[in-house]
């Protein structure tokens, strides 16, 4: 899996031409299909999502282009997601992050609990993407919680990706900087800022 823009028509555009490159090798990526169509998100936000599929050219190993917008295994946005975090953070509980973000109470509390284990290599990950994006950034100041730890460092990080690179959602930064792993179960590591 690939995190790409969640932008449908710069993807295509991007396979055409062949400037996204394999994860594995650094190949060149060619359409290859389309993943399974997934709804994503609730209410008025719920959109039927179809990722594309991608083949390098190189390696022949095939590559789900999950927009930046999801998570994996998720079925929120990652925008959604990533407020409730900021919440629990804030000091919210279950209930009131629920309420505030228009889920479940037993959806909530699985976002929580998995950002629980992750957090710390969420925080050491993105403060080193914060690093390499803001070379003048010195210091992330502890917060206390490994939570409020982790939060911060997305803020920063996603802070300097806007001025650097132009993305606006930091959630949509955090998705692409953990290769949309931010809340999954997987020994994989989270690509590194020098891979792009």
């Amino acid at each position: 899996m690939t995190t790409v823009s969640p932008d449908p028509v710069r993807v295509e555009s991007e396979l055409v031409a062949g400037t996204l490159r394999c994860p594995s090798c650094s190949g060149q990526l060619a359409p290859w299909g389309w993943a399974r169509p997934r709804p994503v998100g609730r209410g008025s936000a719920r959109r039927r999502v179809r990722p594309r599929r991608s083949i390098c050219q190189q390696c022949r190993a095939t590559h789900v282009l999950l927009p930046a917008s999801m998570l994996a295994r998720r079925g929120d946005w990652a925008a959604v997601i990533g407020r409730a975090l900021e919440l629990r953070a804030a000091g919210l509980g279950q209930r009131p992050i629920a309420a505030a973000v228009g889920v479940c109470r037993s959806t909530v509390r699985g976002w929580l609990s998995r950002f629980a284990v992750v957090a710390e290599e969420v925080r050491a990950h993105l403060t080193r993407w914060a690093l390499w994006l803001d070379v003048g950034l010195v210091r992330l100041e502890p917060s206390g919680s490994a939570i409020g730890d982790a939060i911060a460092a997305v803020v920063v990080a996603s802070g300097a990706a806007a001025s650097r690179l132009g993305i606006g959602c930091r959630w949509q930064f955090a998705s692409a900087a953990t290769g949309g792993r931010l809340l999954c179960n997987t020994s994989s590591p989270f690509p590194g800022p020098w891979m792009g």
